[in-house]
C-alpha cells in the first residue's frame, strides 16, 4: 500500500489515476497549497519488474540492481544467510532464492528487497523518477528511510548486542553508509532546480555529525529530517531541555 513500490510511474489503481493525481496537484496548487509526496527508494515491492527480472536469472541484466549474496555455511554444512543481520520486521534480513540460489537482501519485509545504489543504472533510474515527478508539479519529498540507501561494502556481521538472537542489528553499516551524502547531494541538486521540499526519515542514525551533514545548509543535500534517536543523545536532551527552562541562554 505504498512502501513497496511496484511502478514508480503509476498510482495503484485503487487510489485512482495518474489523472486524478493531476488534477489534485494542480487543484492545490490554484489554491496556493503544496503537494508532498512519499518517495520509497531504499527498496522496491519484489513485483516491480526490475526485481522480476533481477531473479529470473543470475545473468539478468538486472541482477545488480539489488542486493544478491551467496549462502554460507555452518560446521554442520546447514546453509545460512550472508550475514547475520536481523530485518526489522523480524528474522533474517536475507531471503533465500531457490531459482537462482542466492539470498536477496531486505532490510523490511521479505516482499521489499533492497535496491543496489552502487549500481549506476540503479542511480539513474531513481533520478530520472524524482525528476519525472517534480516535472508534473510535486512540490517536494517525504524520503523513506533516505538514510539506508548506502551499505558499507561486504556487508559484514553485525556485532553481537543481543546474545539471545541469532540475527543482530546491523545498523553501523547501513544507517549512515560511506556514499550517504554523495547521493544526497545528487538528489539535491534536482530538487534545487524545482525549488522542491525535503524530509528525510533518517532512523538509526547515532552520530549527530551526520545528521548535521544531513541538512547543513550549504551542503545541497536535505532541507530537515525525522529523527526518532533524539530521546537517545542526552547532550542534544540536555540542551533542549536548558532552553526550555531558561530560553535567554
Amino acid at each position: 500500500m505504498g512502501y513497496d513500490i511496484s511502478n514508480y510511474k503509476d498510482v495503484h489503481p485503487p487510489y485512482g489515476t495518474l489523472q486524478d493525481l493531476q488534477d489534485l496537484i494542480d487543484g492545490l496548487h490554484s489554491r496556493g497549497m503544496k503537494y508532498v509526496m512519499d518517495l520509497v527508494v531504499n527498496h522496491t515491492s519484489d513485483q516491480h519488474e526490475w526485481f522480476k527480472s533481477s531473479r529470473s536469472s543470475k545473468t539478468s541484466p538486472h541482477r545488480d540492481w539489488y542486493m544478491w549474496r551467496p549462502a554460507k555455511y555452518d560446521d554442520q554444512g546447514n546453509r545460512q544467510p550472508p550475514n547475520n543481520w536481523v530485518s526489522y520486521f523480524g528474522g533474517s534480513a536475507w531471503t533465500w532464492d531457490e531459482e537462482t540460489q542466492e539470498y536477496y537482501l531486505h532490510l523490511f519485509a521479505i516482499e521489499q528487497p533492497d535496491l543496489n545504489w552502487e549500481n549506476d543504472d540503479v542511480r539513474k533510474e531513481i533520478y530520472d523518477t524524482i525528476r519525472w515527478w517534480l516535472e508534473k508539479g510535486v512540490d517536494g519529498f517525504r524520503m523513506d528511510v533516505i538514510n539506508f540507501i548506502s551499505k558499507v561494502p561486504g556487508l559484514p556481521d553485525a556485532a553481537i548486542t543481543l546474545p539471545s538472537s541469532k540475527y543482530q542489528s546491523g545498523h553501523e553499516f547501513f544507517a549512515a553508509g560511506p556514499r550517504l551524502h554523495e547521493f544526497l547531494q545528487d538528489i539535491g541538486k534536482i530538487l534545487k532546480e524545482f525549488d522542491a521540499f525535503s524530509v528525510g526519515e533518517m532512523p538509526a542514525v547515532s552520530d549527530l555529525n551526520e545528521v548535521l551533514k544531513a541538512v547543513g545548509f550549504d551542503r545541497g543535500e536535505l532541507n530537515m529530517i525525522f529523527h526518532f534517536e533524539m530521546y537517545g543523545l542526552p547532550p542534544v536532551v540536555s540542551y533542549i531541555y536548558q532552553q526550555l527552562i531558561n530560553p535567554q541562554r
